[in-house]
């Protein structure tokens, strides 16, 4: 991990370490299935379905707006989360417990939109959905039920996939 000019740039032994952090949290669980938020979901998403060795592994591509048009730059409470594509209810209805997972809580808007279609598909919700990420903002308005770590709300996190 590198900071440099209010920006923290992680590298991949952070992110393996963190993940492996993560899954050690999540082992006694038993999730049937998870579901990695594209796009910067997608590698820790990888990684705990083959830490915890689950083998139904989604995606779920939720894109941040400004204005309606794609966000560039920081996050914002005022940005709207758009849903470009989701994973089938009739599917996720069979799965006893899911694991959703993205990189980082920021401002929460994105666990938010989906928390929202958890309640829209589950009438019995009975906590089968269970939310996780690596990083997290003190300012995030959902805080997810797993995290590694806390940033500062104005450090900008630069993963290496983004390099």
């Amino acid at each position: 991990m590198i900071k440099k000019e209010g920006k923290t740039y992680l590298n991949w032994i952070d992110i393996e370490k963190d993940t492996k952090a993560l899954a050690h949290k999540l082992l006694q669980y038993n999730f049937t299935c998870i579901i990695g938020i594209a796009n910067g979901g997608m590698i820790p998403a990888t990684l705990l379905a083959k830490q915890l060795k689950i083998d139904k592994l989604l995606s779920a591509n939720l894109k941040s707006y400004q204005e309606d048009k794609p966000r560039d730059g920081a996050h914002s409470t005022k940005d709207i989360v758009k849903v470009i594509s989701f994973p089938s209810w009739v599917d996720l209805k069979k799965e006893d417990r899911v694991l959703i997972v993205d990189d980082l809580a920021d401002t929460g808007l994105t666990l938010q939109e989906v928390i929202h279609i958890e309640n829209n598909t589950f009438e019995d919700k009975n906590d089968r959905w269970v939310y996780a990420t690596l990083y997290y903002k003190p300012k995030t308005t959902i805080k997810p039920n797993f995290t590694v770590k806390e940033f500062n709300n104005d450090e900008w996190i630069v993963f290496p996939w983004e390099n």
